[in-house]
């Protein structure tokens, strides 16, 4: 039981090229953790969308919005890093509609 543990503890921490199979496994399970986590009064969602990187977009969340965004998008991811403060995302540009959609329009 013990060994299964740090397995599964040592899969959360590796950085991962999404791609195979096994791979779309692992995400549906990361998915699962972060289901209906809505966090404290500190928790976030980061987006950094930089002109360097002109092929990915990066996103960095401790919320349920991990589970969305992986259901939302979850072809597009390129890499995938989780830890126990929440997971981190480069996912690939097309996935993207651009940071000023983020808001409604108001008249």
């Amino acid at each position: 039981m013990l060994i299964k543990h740090v397995i599964i503890y040592t899969l959360r921490i590796m950085q991962t090229n999404i791609g195979d199979l096994m791979n779309q496994k692992k995400l549906k399970q990361i998915a699962e953790r972060w289901k209906g986590k809505s966090g404290g009064p500190e928790a976030e969602t980061t987006i950094a969308d930089s002109k360097l990187d002109k092929d990915c977009v990066h996103v960095w969340s401790c919320t349920s919005d991990v589970a969305k965004i992986i259901d939302r998008c979850g072809s597009a991811i390129k890499k995938i890093n989780e830890n126990q403060d929440g997971v981190s995302f480069e996912i690939d540009r097309s996935a993207f509609r651009g940071a000023p959609y983020a808001f409604k329009v108001l008249k």
